[in-house]
């Protein structure tokens, strides 16, 4: 099941036609095709008066007479990273923030422009994290034979030859691989 989308309305028309993609649309918990139901929007808060629509979920109905799991399954805006307040665009600007030789924390900061900047290194040990998934889908072994001039910390040195390759991809990387891997970023 596709779960990045282009745009809102994309989504929109995706859960409005649901009854139409029931032979196409499978569950991968109980293999059931024909049990969904759209189940309601999700919102990214920016602020006390700005939501923004980011997603929609969509229900494997065990309920009024269906027979599916009651699974809940969440579609993404692919501009927009899950459970993550900054969105594509700021965590690319991190990454070619590091790939320019600029320390974590500044790089943090030119993204997100936040002052407080424990959270760069959550978002380094995220990318850590799934080193190998980008490698995998950039069908990289091992680390690339690029060395960083700058990189003084350990995880850089492994992360920033794999981080430039995907940086060399056509528009942001970051929505691009949630759009060809149907998987978050981090």
């Amino acid at each position: 099941m596709q779960k990045f989308y282009d745009n809102y309305d994309s989504i929109n028309q995706f859960t409005l036609s649901l009854d139409y993609h029931q032979n196409d649309v499978e569950c991968s918990h109980c293999l059931k095709s024909d049990q969904f139901v759209s189940h309601g929007i999700i919102y990214k808060q920016h602020s006390i008066s700005y939501s923004e629509k980011v997603g929609k979920r969509i229900f494997c109905s065990n309920r009024y007479g269906r027979n599916g799991c009651g699974k809940t399954f969440q579609l993404y805006i692919a501009s927009k990273i899950p459970h993550l307040r900054y969105g594509a665009a700021e965590l690319f600007v991190f990454i070619a923030s590091l790939l320019a030789n600029l320390t974590i924390t500044e790089s943090y900061q030119k993204a997100t422009e936040q002052f407080e900047t424990r959270n760069a290194w959550r978002w380094i040990n995220r990318l850590m994290f799934t080193l190998t998934d980008y490698r995998s889908y950039l069908k990289v072994r091992g680390n690339p034979p690029w060395a960083p001039l700058g990189a003084c910390s350990h995880r850089l040195r492994h992360l920033l030859p794999t981080l430039s390759r995907l940086a060399k991809m056509a528009g942001c990387p970051c929505q691009s691989y949630q759009q060809q891997r149907q998987r978050p970023f981090f």
